[in-house]
């Protein structure tokens, strides 16, 4: 059997389904030690794992420094992530990070660098592209189901019901870095200019923004407008591609958790028309497991995940470029 690898969590909040994961994948994964500030919390956390106490510990250096520990995996708030992940890396583990990588392009390839001169794989979390419904989408809009993309939206309003941890651009490196890597994963090319703003709309009750408006260009020259924003009131998600022989939309009541749907319309007579969804599970849980599996897999020599940390580069060179665009009122050429 191959070795297992002995996995350290940073963060009992978001760091609760990293445990989870990696004790779902024992085959792959044994977990050395759960890290957080909070020495309350981290134990009620430990305890409703059925976990020994001797497992937490209050010192992110001092857990990195021990010789056992393979890989860290980063719940943290986005502000701390850059800090987190370099310390990680310094000391040679490999890293399993939740969104965003960095919170700007910038940092995550400076990272990025450091991950490949240490010879450590990162994977960022993003694990909404692994939901069947975008899976589908994603297959059907790499086979040309319905020939080439020409133009069409996105669209994801989420009643959050108030902000995000205190960070620079919440909205773009807590929300939009979602939907934006579901985007890419869907039309699977990469966009290659985007224009757009980030924003506080006139009546918000946010201090930061809260929304954003943008339009991407693919590589075939496809243009999508999009809309995101979770200062919304009722949550809604959709995907609409108008393809050269019919109209692709994808719609998640929820944008992440919800019911996912799919449907095609070829004709005004005809109307839409459901389109099956590839098996697969919507579960959290079941996509967070199959992102750690997958690194899992690339650690132990296999493919490199398409969550990798050098993959999503591509998403944050759209976030780093919406904040350009909406500095200067220009198209931002994307060079990622």
């Amino acid at each position: 059997m191959p070795q297992r690898i002995r996995a350290l969590v940073v963060g009992a909040g978001r760091g609760q389904a990293q445990v989870r994961a990696f004790l779902d994948l024992p085959a792959q994964y044994e977990l050395a030690g759960w890290v957080d500030l909070d020495t309350a919390r981290l134990h009620a956390q430990l305890d409703k794992c059925g976990l020994p106490r001797a497992l937490g510990s209050n010192s992110f250096e001092a857990a990195i420094a021990r010789s056992d520990v393979d890989l860290v995996a980063v719940a943290t708030w986005a502000r701390t992530h850059e800090e987190l992940v370099g310390k990680a890396l310094r000391a040679g583990k490999h890293v399993l990070v939740e969104k965003p990588y960095a919170s700007t392009l910038a940092a995550a390839q400076e990272l990025q660098a450091l991950a490949d001169q240490r010879g450590c794989k990162v994977v960022v979390n993003q694990q909404w592209r692994y939901m069947p419904g975008q899976r589908t989408v994603r297959r059907l809009m790499t086979e040309r189901a319905y020939g080439e993309p020409q133009t069409g939206h996105m669209v994801t309003y989420k009643a959050r019901g108030g902000e995000y941890p205190d960070s620079p651009q919440s909205q773009l490196w807590q929300m939009t870095v979602h939907e934006v890597d579901s985007l890419l994963a869907m039309m699977n090319q990469p966009a290659v200019e985007v224009y757009g703003h980030v924003y506080r709309p006139p009546r918000t009750t946010w201090k930061r923004e809260s929304t954003v408006t943008a339009e991407l260009t693919f590589r075939n020259g496809c243009r999508l407008t999009m809309v995101s924003t979770s200062d919304a009131r009722v949550h809604t998600n959709e995907l609409r591609v108008e393809c050269e022989r019919a109209a692709l939309v994808y719609r998640n009541t929820r944008a992440f958790g919800g019911v996912e749907d799919i449907l095609a319309g070829r004709d005004r007579a005809t109307g839409f028309e459901t389109v099956p969804i590839d098996p697969g599970s919507s579960e959290t849980s079941d996509l967070d497991r199959q992102v750690a599996a997958g690194l899992a897999g690339w650690i132990a020599g296999g493919p490199e995940p398409e969550t990798s940390g050098r993959n999503n580069l591509q998403v944050l060179a759209v976030l780093d470029g919406l904040i350009q665009a909406t500095a200067t009122g220009r198209p931002v050429t994307l060079k990622v």
